[in-house]
């Protein structure tokens, strides 16, 4: 799946994301994440330094979502897709380089992977919660 340019392109601005996910009967989990990167077209790493309910819940329920916003421009994107917890491999290295730039020494315990399936345009006004691109076969 292709995500937007300007949905894209706001993350880029290192914005905070909200990360949600959820246990298998429904009980909700919000986090605001700044460690974050695009791997590939439509995957985005979440680097893992304190998680205990996003990565329980994730074990038992491996969707997620994630929200960036500019209160400036109100512009705003939700993204859903599958996500799936990792201490090792190519995102895994990826973020851990990331993280020895701003922070020598450190190392994550490992990342969420969000597959993005759906972007949905969520700025307020006629167009909230509009669907602006998805990936049919995974969502």
């Amino acid at each position: 799946m292709t995500i937007p340019e300007k949905a894209r392109q706001l993350m880029q601005k290192r914005k905070v994301i909200a990360l949600a996910t959820s246990t298998s009967d429904g009980k909700p989990n919000v986090v605001p994440m700044l460690q974050y990167w695009w791997f590939g077209e439509d995957e985005l790493v979440v680097g893992d330094m304190y998680m205990k309910a996003t990565r329980r819940n994730l074990e038992q329920n491996p969707r997620a979502s994630f929200s960036v916003w500019d209160e400036a421009s109100g512009e705003s994107y939700k993204y859903n897709g599958s996500a799936r917890y990792e201490t090792d491999g190519d995102a895994y290295e990826m973020a851990n380089e990331h993280l020895q730039k701003k922070k020598p020494g450190k190392k994550f315990k490992g990342v969420v992977i969000v597959k993005v399936s759906e972007v949905y345009d969520a700025a307020r006004g006629e167009k909230a919660g509009t669907l602006i691109a998805s990936d049919t076969t995974t969502s």
